[in-house]
């Protein structure tokens, strides 16, 4: 994928409501503002950034497992932003958690030091994102224990 262009188009239905086009095998998605702006008909742009930030690392720590033949599904992701205004009374996304919780135990889960230790490296868009705003990830296993 290194040098890989990707490209997307977004025409505008109505206000503030955009079909999101990203090519002929993949459906297209509308998104929406929430009110008082849109109607909220569709995921907004910041619950897009969120969920493609929790995507990847959601991605990445499975290729992870997958590498050292481990199998921890299923997976399951939690994601929040805060949003509030910065220095200049605008609306900004100032911070991202991640809660990726694994389908097994960590006693069953072999390398798992190895697995946890490098699989956010391999993350593109939380890697991305994480250089403006500030993204804190936690892993848990099946048994709650937060694992980092």
């Amino acid at each position: 994928m290194s040098g890989d262009v990707i490209s997307i188009s977004l025409v505008q239905q109505q206000d503030f409501q955009f079909r999101n086009d990203f090519g002929a095998s993949v459906p297209p998605l509308v998104t929406d503002e929430p009110p008082p702006l849109g109607q909220g008909e569709g995921p907004a742009p910041q619950q897009l950034l969120l969920a493609a930030v929790a995507n990847c690392l959601s991605a990445s720590l499975l290729f992870a497992l997958r590498k050292f033949k481990q199998q921890a599904e299923p997976l399951q992701t939690a994601a929040s932003c805060l949003i509030d205004r910065n220095e200049n009374g605008r609306l900004r996304v100032m911070s991202i958690d991640v809660t990726l919780r694994l389908g097994q135990p960590a006693s069953g889960i072999d390398h798992l030091d190895r697995i946890l230790g490098g699989f956010q490296e391999y993350c593109t868009v939380s890697q991305s994102v994480g250089r403006g705003i500030p993204i804190r990830v936690q892993v848990q296993d099946a048994d709650g224990s937060f694992l980092m």
